[in-house]
């Protein structure tokens, strides 16, 4: 019996850091998982600097590297234009989230775009809209006077290929704080 007890935890804790992608403690890591109906390979970055992750398809995205004060990273797609930029950074100037907010909208959207969606929480928001050929979706988490922030954009015409990986990149973008 306690065979079985001990080959059933060390079963479990396995399979938990197969399917979650969990890195190495204070480790920049990316790992990969997939899941059964997925028809993409996925991989996990984990920020340490700023303690975020978030994880992306590699098939579609090629990481850029961290630049050199490690707030994130850029990865571009090996397919078209499309861009996933994560990054995280202190609250310097003690913006409100409705203020940054705010702000990710108007630079995103610019002066001939729209914001289409957007909702916010107390702890984070996030909001998607068009700006010429471009559409966007962004997500900012705040927590310990740190704002942590992902973007996502693409031409409308890949629409098709991305629309569907939003909401996988949305629930998997996470504060590890």
């Amino acid at each position: 019996m306690r065979a079985r007890v001990i080959f059933y935890v060390l079963t479990v804790g396995i399979a938990t850091v197969l399917v979650t992608g969990v890195a190495a403690a204070g480790s920049i890591g990316a790992v990969a998982y997939k899941q059964p109906s997925d028809r993409h390979d996925w991989m996990r970055y984990v920020n340490v600097r700023f303690q975020y992750a978030i994880c992306y398809p590699q098939d579609l995205f090629v990481p850029q590297g961290e630049p050199a004060n490690s707030d994130g990273q850029r990865f571009l797609s090996n397919k078209d234009s499309a861009e996933l930029a994560v990054y995280g950074g202190n609250n310097a100037l003690d913006q409100t989230l409705s203020e940054r907010l705010s702000d990710t909208a108007n630079r995103l959207a610019d002066s001939s775009g729209k914001v289409t969606y957007k909702v916010q929480k107390a702890n984070w928001f996030v909001l998607s809209g068009q700006s010429g050929q471009a559409i966007f979706y962004a997500k900012t988490l705040f927590s310990h006077d740190q704002f942590k922030s992902f973007e996502l954009t693409y031409d409308r015409s890949a629409a098709a290929i991305y629309n569907p990986l939003v909401a996988r990149v949305s629930s998997c973008f996470t504060d590890l704080a």
